[in-house]
């Protein structure tokens, strides 16, 4: 991850909404599945600017980190989160670890 988080804005099991330190705001996601399956919620109306991948060795699970353009209404990035069905993002975390 590019820089230490100075604030968490938004969060779910597996799935957080960061600001960094250097300003740049996150979307950090656990497992592939998952990650695929909040791009393409957010798709729409969002882009991520760049993405870096990274395996946490303890638990071999992939951590996604998600980042936005830097002109992004990030409280419209929350709402939007908001509206994610947590069962579904349960069931694919679940499925896949």
């Amino acid at each position: 991850m590019d820089g230490s988080i100075r604030d968490v804005i938004w969060e779910v099991s597996y799935i957080k909404l960061v600001q960094l330190d250097n300003g740049e705001y996150c979307l950090i996601v656990k497992d592939a599945e998952l990650n695929d399956f909040v791009e393409d919620f957010l798709w729409d109306d969002f882009e991520f600017q760049a993405t870096s991948v990274e395996v946490q060795r303890e638990t071999n699970i992939t951590v996604y980190y998600n980042y936005f353009d830097s002109s992004v209404e990030i409280d419209k990035v929350r709402e939007a989160l908001k509206q994610l069905d947590l069962n579904e993002v349960e069931r694919i975390y679940r499925l896949n670890n």
